[in-house]
């Protein structure tokens, strides 16, 4: 993070280090195995990146010449509310803000009260995400006031309630040149149970805790389910036909389910998680000059 990027009244709201402590005791060995899968994950699929400061010179056979530069925006921030507790999902958006080379990177909790030690808070600080600020709706619009002013930002957000809502809809007036993500939304969350398919139900579950786990196929009862699981009739064309954001099939649906949504997870994938789309071009900007001749 470059000294001196954020003003002094957002940096005096950090999360304090004794907070991240009792976030990172809070997480057990197992779900911080399943945070660093998701890391390395998404660190295969999204990079490594190349260096964040690129230059091409092209001569086109079309009798002109092109200049571009890539380089990468001066700040990312990852807005996170109460709803957003799948520290999988938060991760997922983490990492590809550490590795576009965007020099301050920071995550925003938009609530208010104390801040929470928590899944979500432990798992971006193993992604390597420790610039988070804890900021109540008021404050949050302030800040955001402040990076549509700097022009150089993308602001992700993650979670479905009103302040998020809110700000979402003061960005936009700004943008361009303030950039914007949002995911879709993971409300629903469908699986394909049976005879012969075993899942990490407790797993699952943890990392949709916010989300209605639909299970089909299951024609007995299954132990180990999610609280609020709902057992749904039918097999998997009744699984791809519901609209889900999100399903969880074995190998051999992998190629008819990736019709059917937009991301499709295998068994041993239940604790990660990633955002597809989600890479390096977000956080870049990019200029381009163009000549006649091949100059």
């Amino acid at each position: 993070m470059s000294e001196g990027f954020f003003p002094q009244w957002v940096a005096d709201l950090a999360v304090p280090d004794a907070v991240f402590a009792r976030a990172y005791d809070g997480l057990d060995a197992v779900r911080r195995a399943w945070i660093k899968k998701t890391v390395a994950q998404v660190h295969a699929l999204v990079g490594p990146m190349a260096d964040p400061l690129q230059e091409r010179h092209t001569g086109h056979r079309q009798g002109f010449g092109s200049r571009s530069l890539t380089r990468p925006l001066d700040c990312a921030v990852l807005f996170l509310d109460d709803t957003c507790v799948s520290a999988p999902q938060a991760v997922a958006a983490a990492v590809p803000m550490l590795l576009s080379g965007v020099p301050n990177p920071c995550a925003v909790r938009v609530q208010g009260g104390a801040p929470q030690a928590d899944d979500v808070l432990a798992a971006l600080e193993l992604a390597g995400l420790e610039t988070v600020f804890h900021l109540d709706e008021a404050c949050a619009r302030r800040f955001m006031t402040l990076l549509v002013e700097g022009g150089s930002t993308v602001a992700l957000f993650q979670g479905q309630g009103q302040a998020l809502d809110s700000l979402r809809t003061a960005a936009g007036y700004a943008a361009p040149p303030l950039r914007l993500w949002r995911p879709f939304a993971v409300e629903r969350v469908g699986v394909l149970a049976g005879a012969g398919r075993q899942w990490d139900w407790a797993t699952l579950g943890w990392a949709h805790g916010c989300a209605a786990v639909d299970v089909y196929g299951a024609r007995t009862a299954i132990p180990g389910l999610p609280p609020g699981a709902r057992r749904r009739p039918g097999g998997l064309r009744a699984l791809l036909d519901g609209g889900y954001p999100v399903v969880y099939v074995p190998g051999e649906h992998l190629d008819a389910a990736l019709a059917a949504a937009p991301l499709v997870l295998g068994p041993g994938q239940e604790g990660c998680w990633v955002w597809p789309g989600l890479d390096a071009r977000l956080f870049q900007r990019q200029s381009l000059a163009m000549t006649d001749g091949q100059r």
